[in-house]
């Protein structure tokens, strides 16, 4: 210490007042500690801010001092352990302790955390779809901007990312009839969602689809039967209320278009496209 003395003094004088200014600056960060309490069952420490080396956890409900600073882009607290500057998880630790009993505080953060990890869910839904039907050939009875309605179920299935994005993915079936002519589509493919509005108890989202058509038919009455393929999205708003926390209703609905290909009629080709308002209700499960 002595000899570190006498290098600062040696100093010209204006860098040892830049130097006792940077000492006073880093003393001041580093003594600035607030009072926490441990909300997870084992929070770990780790000797460096890349979180690369653990040296032991700290058990829920334990109160520790930690800096007031966090850092590593907030998602660190240091903490002194055995004399040593260490770190801990933002997110396993809470700072609002003042007045608060500490089991009480660790039952309420408990209840928050399962409340939010319950925004995955399941949807199962009947949906109906009214639409214009364009064709490349008239056949049937069927004509170019006719009416046609699809009526079908699908199943989908959405996992939360971030505070507004879900993402999912759908299974569904739909089937159409005028007189003899009749349509049958399977459809698979991605859902991708923004909440709008998101309470406990209701969430108002807008919602995108983009699917796939691996299979179709189109029946002419019993003359004729032929398979095809095809491409549909839609895109539209949905609402969600959620009852006892894990089950609920939906309702959604929007603009939809579908594409259907490869349809080889006798001396004709059918490639109709159907434009519509999609709109369903089903019921969901959240996990």
């Amino acid at each position: 210490m002595l000899g570190i003395a006498k290098r600062i003094h040696a100093l010209p004088s204006p860098s040892r007042i830049l130097l006792i200014f940077a000492f006073s600056i880093f003393c001041l960060e580093l003594w600035a500690a607030q009072d926490a309490i441990v909300i997870t069952d084992k929070a770990m420490v780790y000797a460096d801010k890349t979180m690369t080396s653990p040296v032991g956890y700290v058990t829920r409900g334990k109160r520790v001092t930690i800096g007031e600073v966090a850092r590593n882009k907030s998602q660190l607290y240091p903490i002194v352990v055995s004399g040593k500057i260490a770190y801990i998880r933002a997110t396993d630790v809470n700072t609002e302790i003042d007045g608060i009993d500490s089991n009480n505080l660790v039952a309420e953060r408990f209840l928050r955390l399962a409340e939010k990890k319950s925004d995955n869910h399941y949807a199962l839904s009947l949906y109906t779809y009214p639409t214009q039907v364009t064709l490349g050939n008239s056949v049937g009875n069927l004509e170019n901007n006719d009416p046609f309605v699809f009526n079908g179920l699908q199943l989908k299935g959405a996992v939360r990312k971030g505070e507004r994005l879900d993402l999912g993915v759908l299974l569904g079936y739909g089937e159409g009839q005028k007189q003899i002519d009749t349509f049958r589509v399977f459809e698979t493919g991605a859902i991708v969602s923004y909440r709008i509005f998101a309470g406990k108890n209701f969430i108002f989202r807008w919602q995108n689809q983009a699917l796939v058509i691996p299979f179709a038919t189109y029946s002419l009455g019993s003359k004729a039967r032929v398979n095809g393929y095809g491409l549909s999205a839609g895109t539209g708003l949905n609402a969600n209320w959620i009852y006892n926390g894990k089950f609920g209703m939906e309702i959604y609905g929007g603009f939809h278009y579908t594409k259907l290909f490869g349809f080889d009629l006798p001396g004709a080709t059918l490639n109709p496209s159907f434009l519509g308002t999609k709109m369903g209700v089903g019921v969901t499960y959240l996990y």
